[in-house]
């Protein structure tokens, strides 16, 4: 037995075997500035329970602790978001008018059929509809001369 290395406990084993997949892991769930910090926050949780008799399948075990811990790391970070967002204000987190758009365009419509409406009225009858080369026109499109 060499005295400048300690004895491998079934825990340091289990992170010998799984620490590359668990990190892989982790990088995907979080990315790679999070993912060490997951992969070894999980393993200290999980790992000794993993490392005893009671866990038939210790990889996926420590696999399915550092997608909760991933989990939880995503919920304490909409938290703080959103906790963030209820203390800066309801006034500069406010929306812009979202139907400021539509108002515009329907006023806008609103101006041009008033300005058909009038031009109709003051064609005479006749004259509303002709025959041109074998095609019915409406002489409206003479209103938008104006517009």
């Amino acid at each position: 037995m060499d005295i400048d290395r300690p004895p491998s406990t079934s825990a340091d084993q289990l992170w010998r075997e799984h620490a590359t997949d668990l990190m892989r892991f982790a990088t995907v769930l979080v990315g790679p500035g999070d993912a060490h910090d997951i992969a070894v926050e999980a393993f200290l949780r999980a790992g000794p329970v993993a490392a005893g008799d009671t866990v038939a399948n210790p990889r996926a075990y420590l696999m399915r602790a550092v997608a909760n811990h991933a989990n939880d790391l995503r919920r304490s970070r909409e938290r703080r978001w959103r906790r963030d967002l209820a203390a800066v204000g309801p006034t500069a987190t406010a929306s812009p008018d979202t139907f400021l758009d539509i108002r515009r365009a329907v006023c806008t419509l609103c101006a041009i059929s008033a300005q058909i409406s009038r031009a109709v009225d003051n064609e005479p009858r006749r004259a509303l509809t002709s025959v041109d080369n074998g095609n019915v026109r409406d002489p409206s499109h003479r209103c938008g001369k104006g517009l």
